[in-house]
């Protein structure tokens, strides 16, 4: 990502990489996508980036700025996908990382945070009700800030710089298909939203901007609150398991201004579709993503549906996470299908039944 390096106004030459961004852009091709009078739809495949998520783009960015500002590490909250990220780019470049974990996380987000040696801390607070987020979120910028560390909060109201590195997945899929007319998002706490907004404004092309819609669990709708004046965070319990997506409150307020700028929307999906759509990529189309990386589709497929998106419309599908970082979600997508035990002298048999003649 960083032939960029203009638009992110860093020098690139203190950059550590493990080879974060250019993720292609691939045409779907199951019937339920292709059918006529269907748009045609493409998935941008972020789980591709090195550590399996979009936020080693943040990362990235984040590790050159601590290079830059000679700090001493980095220090932030995480579901996982972002502690993951900046867990690996602080082992490359040598510098800490003390994160503080939903006490959710999934066992794989989680694993990758300490294979690379950064240390977590799981808050219980910060678990289904989330009532401390806020607080929390404020308490680490407020210290890092005063004490020489990066906080990496992956919201544009906490670490408006590091999030510049999610800017140029926009930048790509300006030069990918500059055409697109809708590129549909999973919203968590709403900076990859608003990223991908704001990559387009700098890069000048506010005329010729697609639709963003925003696709979040109905479990946690923040951002529909938002669009209705209510920023505050949610009340209660959430009720999605959806990793990554259980954020109650908006981490950046321009995910409100990218949905209504663009001319975009919000769609709110079950925990059932987002894993329908999950199945769907795995099956149909043998893209490997995680619930989270799935929700933009179930939220294509819930457009669909209700004939929100005609034959003349260029999709663009945000595939945000890889599947080997849940692995619950990854067994309910082998329900079905289970392996079977046999003896070697079994296999001509075995080819026999699937049609493969000895």
């Amino acid at each position: 990502m960083w032939r960029f390096a203009e638009f992110l106004e860093i020098d690139p030459s203190i950059s550590i990489s493990l080879g974060e961004g250019d993720t292609p852009l691939l045409n779907a091709t199951c019937s339920r996508l292709t059918q006529p009078g269907a748009p045609t739809v493409c998935f941008k495949a972020e789980y591709q980036n090195p550590t399996g998520s979009f936020k080693d783009r943040i990362a990235a960015m984040a590790t050159a700025i601590i290079a830059r500002d000679a700090l001493l590490g980095a220090v932030g909250t995480s579901s996982g996908n972002g502690g993951a990220a900046i867990a690996a780019y602080a082992a490359r470049a040598g510098f800490p990382v003390m994160l503080f974990t939903v006490s959710g996380i999934v066992d794989g987000k989680l694993q990758q945070i300490l294979a690379h040696g950064a240390r977590a801390n799981i808050v219980a607070e910060l678990g289904s009700a989330f009532e401390g987020v806020e607080t929390v979120a404020q308490t680490i910028a407020t210290m890092a800030a005063d004490q020489g560390w990066l906080a990496f909060l992956t919201g544009g109201r906490y670490a408006p710089e590091a999030m510049r590195g999610a800017e140029t997945i926009a930048y790509e899929l300006i030069e990918q298909r500059p055409t697109a007319t809708a590129v549909y998002i999973p919203i968590g706490g709403g900076g990859l939203l608003a990223s991908i907004w704001r990559g387009y404004q700098r890069m000048g092309v506010s005329k010729a901007i697609p639709r963003l819609i925003g696709v979040q669990p109905d479990g946690c709708p923040t951002l529909n609150r938002a669009l209705a004046g209510r920023f505050e965070p949610l009340d209660g319990y959430l009720t999605t398991t959806i990793s990554g997506l259980q954020v109650p409150v908006l981490f950046d307020f321009d995910a409100t201004t990218a949905i209504t700028e663009s001319g975009g929307h919000v769609v709110e999906v079950t925990d059932q579709q987002a894993w329908d759509a999950q199945q769907i990529l795995a099956r149909q189309e043998g893209l490997f993503v995680e619930p989270a990386g799935a929700t933009a589709l179930a939220g294509v497929l819930f457009d669909l549906e209700r004939g929100n998106l005609s034959e003349d419309d260029e999709v663009i599908v945000i595939l945000s996470g890889a599947g080997h970082k849940d692995a619950v979600s990854a067994a309910r997508l082998g329900e079905g299908n289970p392996p079977r035990h046999i003896k070697a002298e079994e296999i001509k048999s075995v080819l026999a039944e699937f049609g493969v003649s000895p």
